[in-house]
């Protein structure tokens, strides 16, 4: 039932090391091959699974080459460059979660406020018209209550 089981995990990419997770499910048979390739044979020695690739997988009607191990240190190292780039839209999306973050991995700082902030923070910016409307409603007061204020002291 050709060469994968559907679906695929999700690397961490900060962490995993493909060099770690390679299986070697054809080594024990010289050929192989699948419903999905009649009459075509693969070396099993050349091939390999790997659950940590999988995820970039495009094309699986064909089993995938053993890679070498600079291509999977190459993997590594664009796996951390996705894992940096990952980090650094979360900090433009969400910058009080980040924040949170950090103070909850420094014990000398509290973090109680914290969660609190960062659900008027999402608020407010999937709100964004609602919360400039009201921005703008108490602008207006202040500037009324000043002119009343200000008239009163005429008086």
């Amino acid at each position: 039932g050709g060469w994968f089981h559907p679906g695929a995990i999700k690397p961490n990419f900060n962490t995993v090391d493909v060099r770690k997770t390679q299986e070697f499910p054809y080594r024990q048979f010289q050929y192989v091959t699948s419903d999905l390739n009649p009459g075509v044979v693969f070396l099993g020695s050349e091939l390999e699974f790997n659950d940590m690739t999988k995820y970039f997988y495009t094309d699986r009607s064909v089993p995938k080459k053993k890679l070498t191990e600079s291509e999977m240190l190459e993997i590594n190292q664009l796996y951390r460059v996705i894992g940096h780039c990952e980090h650094e839209l979360l900090d433009l999306e969400h910058p009080i979660e980040k924040e949170r973050l950090a103070l909850s991995q420094d014990t000398n700082k509290p973090v109680q406020a914290q969660p609190m902030l960062a659900t008027i923070h999402r608020w407010i910016f999937t709100h964004r018209p609602l919360s400039i409307g009201i921005v703008a409603a108490l602008f207006t007061l202040l500037i009324l209550l000043r002119l009343i204020r200000t008239r009163g002291r005429a008086d």
